[in-house]
């Protein structure tokens, strides 16, 4: 594990430590790998969010009249991340189930 010695709120230092990363880099993908790992409503969501996400980014240039039925405005991703985000926070604080969690983010 990396620990920190200051009293700042920090998981992982600023330190280098493989392959021109810093200890913050790794420790922080590994700690997030280690937490979505087996979880296979974790994982449903990611796929999810990482579906919309490229919605929203295709859009890029394109005027609202070219949108096709799948594409995200700015706005409307901006929309879905916030329920998406509290969505996952509930499920991880107990509040809701993994159905629920991925019944509420799918995005039409």
């Amino acid at each position: 594990m990396f620990s920190v010695l200051n009293k700042r709120k920090q998981n992982f230092f600023d330190w280098p430590y493989k392959d021109n990363h810093t200890c913050k880099q790794v420790g922080a993908k590994l700690f997030y790998d280690q937490g979505i790992q087996g979880n296979d409503y974790l994982l449903a969501f990611l796929t999810e969010y990482n579906k919309v996400y490229s919605r929203r980014f295709r859009v890029d240039g394109k005027i609202p009249e070219e949108f096709s039925c799948k594409d995200m405005s700015s706005e409307e991703y901006a929309r879905w991340a916030k329920l998406a985000r509290q969505t996952r926070n509930d499920y991880l604080d107990g509040k809701i189930t993994g159905e629920e969690m991925l019944t509420k983010i799918k995005a039409n």
